[in-house]
């Protein structure tokens, strides 16, 4: 059958139903609304299941073998109802009240049959051969009370693919849904399964059939959902599709999806989006690789675990496990690129392998990024296992009277590492690592490990060294911390390296509680507070300017502007509109990321509007205060995801920041971003509104009022603007390894912008502006408060800012330039960018 070159006519009736049958009374019975597959669910394995279903077929036969109370299978039946074709239903469940629920919900279906029946023990409809299985079996089920029927199944060529554990019956119900397919030579059929991560991942028995299934060519997909879309849990769900057709597997291949970060959150309620459900119906139907879906060997499911052993300088023998994923082979090479030569690090017997299809590791982590960032500078790689002369232990006062050159890391983000206990600033876990006295200078490693690279690898290593599937810990014994200190990615330059840059940091240490000390005498002595200033002010005159290069088009032009201004008025002036830029693209900036979830976005953003009306404020006359209470709340939300630990809401905020890491995310919405635009706003005021003679001596003053806050920007700020980039997209081209597409470079004061390449999940549209960084899966398209326009003769380029609405117009501003300083619009090129922030 040639490739389908449109969707299902029932794809579109699935992606229609809102909440279909979730309030009907059928589902208020004794099992309650949580016992049934919501929306999202529902309509993942119809889409499963459809994607690629012959559209000529006239008449379609379903078996559900964990019907429950029926909302699935009646969703996909209805769907295909709805397109003219015939339907026959069989479903079975071991509860009776579900059964029941699911025999009355199809009563209206001419030809659907529902038994209760224990689906493991006896197949209730043995003649039945199906187009189409929809498998939403109880998750991590054991089949211990149907072992005996299985067994005599099995006996009778039942369970082809073999048994798994008995902990877990999910690989059961999968089996019976592959072998109740119609035969190939008939048509055959496809499957559609929504699984747990332990049914993708666990080994022994369970692997095995696992492992015969792939190797049979079954295997169509594997798609990563959302957290939370089944009712009061959020129990990560994939959802698998099979199929005996050849003409929907091409041997030896598989896709593989990643849905997690495409959710909306509405009353603290997730559901996946339509355009994600076509999406992946695009990807199943037409193979090809998308946005978020790729074709990949099904050989890069294969996971090898393996047991390493070190003898330390000091006799000690350590033990412990590494994992590979994408059929890294395990030998003397791999252990000398993560170990380094010589290092002594041995395998323990043979490796574990086993076919584990979560595509987590496959999509890929920070991994390579921060190798690569690490190499650049040409120093070694290592992991710290190797260096190890013990297993790591958490720190207690007992541990630190014993402590002789050890490491002190904490577990959490705001801890610091340090070679003294009470200097981790932290009151949460701290690990105490004892390195060998000759392979790594410690005050080094310590002071790497608090640096941005070094936070990143940290929170890394607690990641990958953390064990459970939906709420991860790293548990404290030896086993798990020894897995979390080989999970640690450290640097290792020269000793020489090592030795200068401990020191240099050591000093600028000293240096930053010299300033402390110096602040603190100006005043005792008053009078000696401008020779202070006077001694140290040379080492930071050329600070900002520096600075302009590393930022965004819109805000380092606005900067230069007050830069170069040449009375003290104008300076004064260009510095309050440098810092309106700056507010202004900072909460443009959070507001877009903070859409990417547009549920939730929607109830921030009506705070947000009954916060600026108590205020009489509001987005139709933007002012300074007006961006920074945008800049709080929606701040606000996005720290509240980052720190609530959820895996997805983790992954959906660095997707929606262009897959910046966290601790670049945390620069962008920390809580003294949001203090110091409320500083900077309350001078604002009173400078603005001071409406007499103000002197050249206050003014100067003024100005280096706001310098200072400029500073501290830079602070709280760090590097992220060398990471997130502003640009202009052009051209692309869809190459062999992906989306590549050529953008102009909006970084810095200089016009014209330099183009450069980008490798991106997403196409970046024309005449937009987005922040991006290379590999970006869903670059940041930045709202239209704030754009670039055709410039005087002068310069390429002017930034203007939204500024207000004037009837049926905007008001656009400029901070560069006088004459050409404002520009009108209509008000509906900004009517979307309003969004829930406008009044009614």
């Amino acid at each position: 059958m040639a490739m389908k070159k449109v969707p299902h006519p029932a794809i579109s009736a699935v992606l229609q139903y809102s909440d279909l049958g979730l309030n009907s009374d059928m589902d208020r019975g004794p099992l309650g609304v949580e016992h049934t597959t919501s929306v999202s669910l529902a309509r993942a394995l119809a889409v499963g299941g459809l994607s690629r279903l012959d559209p000529s077929l006239k008449t379609v036969d379903i078996w559900d073998p964990a019907a429950g109370l029926g909302f699935a299978g009646y969703l996909l039946v209805d769907a295909l109802k709805s397109a003219g074709v015939e339907v026959r239903y069989r479903g079975q469940d071991i509860d009776e009240s579900s059964a029941v629920a699911a025999q009355h919900r199809f009563e209206a279906v001419r030809d659907a049959e529902v038994a209760r029946e224990d689906t493991l023990a006896h197949d209730a409809f043995e003649d039945f051969s199906a187009d189409l299985v929809i498998v939403d079996a109880p998750w991590g089920m054991d089949w211990k009370c149907s072992a005996e029927a299985v067994k005599a199944r099995q006996s009778g060529g039942e369970f082809g693919f073999g048994v798994p554990n008995a902990s877990d019956s999910t690989w059961l119900f999968i089996s019976l849904a592959l072998e109740k397919l119609r035969p190939t030579e008939q048509g055959g059929g496809r499957v559609a399964a929504l699984v747990t991560p332990s049914a993708l991942s666990s080994g022994g028995a369970t692997g095995a059939v696992r492992e015969r299934i792939v190797d049979a060519g079954l295997l169509e997909s594997v798609s990563r959902l959302p957290d939370g879309l089944a009712p009061n849990t959020k129990i990560p769900l994939y959802l698998l599709t099979f199929s005996n057709r050849a003409e929907d597997i091409d041997k030896g291949q598989a896709m593989i999806a990643d849905l997690q970060t495409m959710f909306t959150t509405e009353h603290r309620c997730r559901s996946i989006p339509v355009e994600a459900f076509h999406e992946l119906e695009r990807g199943l139907r037409t193979k090809k690789s998308g946005p978020r879906n790729r074709f990949i060997s099904t050989r890069q499911f294969t996971r090898r675990d393996i047991k390493l052993s070190r003898t330390t300088s000091n006799g000690n023998q350590l033990f412990w496990w590494a994992t590979t994923y994408n059929d890294l082979v395990i030998d003397s090479q791999f252990l000398e690129t993560r170990f380094g030569p010589a290092s002594g690090v041995s395998l323990v017997g043979e490796p574990r392998v086993t076919v584990d299809l979560d595509p987590s590791r496959i999509f890929g982590d920070d991994t390579r990024e921060l190798i690569q960032d690490i190499a650049a500078k040409g120093w070694s790689v290592r992991r710290l296992s190797s260096f190890l002369t013990r297993e790591p232990e958490v720190a207690s006062d007992e541990v630190n009277r014993h402590a002789d050159y050890h490491l002190f890391v904490p577990t959490t983000g705001g801890g610091r590492a340090a070679t003294e206990l009470s200097e981790t600033n932290t009151c949460g876990r701290v690990l105490c690592v004892q390195l060998d006295n000759d392979a790594v200078y410690l005050p080094f490693l310590a002071a790497w490990l608090n640096s941005e690279q070094g936070l990143a690898s940290r929170f890394r290593a607690i990641d990958n060294g953390s064990s459970g599937h939906h709420i991860k810990a790293l548990r404290s014994d030896a086993s798990s911390l020894m897995k979390w200190a080989d999970e640690l990615i450290v640097p290792v330059p020269d000793h020489s390296t090592q030795l200068s840059l401990a020191s240099v940091d050591e000093r600028l240490a000293s240096f930053q509680a010299e300033l402390s000390t110096l602040r603190a005498s100006i005043w005792y002595a008053p009078d000696t507070a401008d020779g202070v200033v006077s001694k140290i002010a040379v080492a930071f005159d050329d600070s900002l300017t520096a600075w302009l290069d590393q930022l965004p088009y819109p805000i380092a032009s606005a900067l230069w502007t007050a830069e170069s201004a040449q009375t003290a008025v104008e300076k004064q002036r260009a510095y309050l509109h440098a810092w309106e830029a700056i507010v202004t693209f900072h909460a443009t900036l959070l507001l877009s990321a903070s859409r990417s979830d547009p549920g939730s976005s929607s109830e921030t953003e009506a705070a947000i509007r009954e916060t600026l009306q108590v205020h009489n404020l509001g987005i139709e006359k933007a002012s300074f205060g007006t961006w920074v209470v945008i800049v709080e709340k929606t701040s606000k939300r996005l720290r509240s995801a980052l720190e609530n630990g959820d895996a997805d809401d983790v992954a959906r905020v660095r997707r929606a920041f262009a897959d910046l890491g966290s601790v670049g995310i945390e620069r962008l919405i920390s809580k003294d971003i949001v203090k110091k635009f409320n500083e900077v706003n309350g001078k604002r005021n009173r400078w603005s509104g001071h409406t007499g003679y103000t002197s050249e001596q206050e003014l100067l003053i003024q100005i280096e009022s706001l310098v200072s806050d400029l500073r501290e920007l830079r602070g709280h700020l760090g590097n992220v603007w060398s990471q997130l980039l502003l640009v202009r997209p052009g051209n692309a081209k869809l190459r062999r390894e992906g989306l590549v597409q050529t953008a102009e470079v909006a970084m810095g004061t200089r016009t014209p912008f330099a183009a450069r390449e980008f490798a991106v999940g997403e196409l970046m549209v024309d005449d937009e502006l987005y922040l991006v960084r290379e590999g970006s899966q869903s670059p940041l398209r930045l709202g239209h408060f704030v754009q670039l326009r055709a410039a005087p003769s002068s310069a390429q380029f002017t930034t203007y800012f939204y500024n207000r609405t004037e009837g049926t117009n905007i008001r656009m501003v400029s901070y560069q330039y006088g004459p050409e300083s404002e520009l009108q619009d209509d008000v509906e090129s900004l009517r979307a960018d309003f969004g829930e922030l406008a009044r009614g």
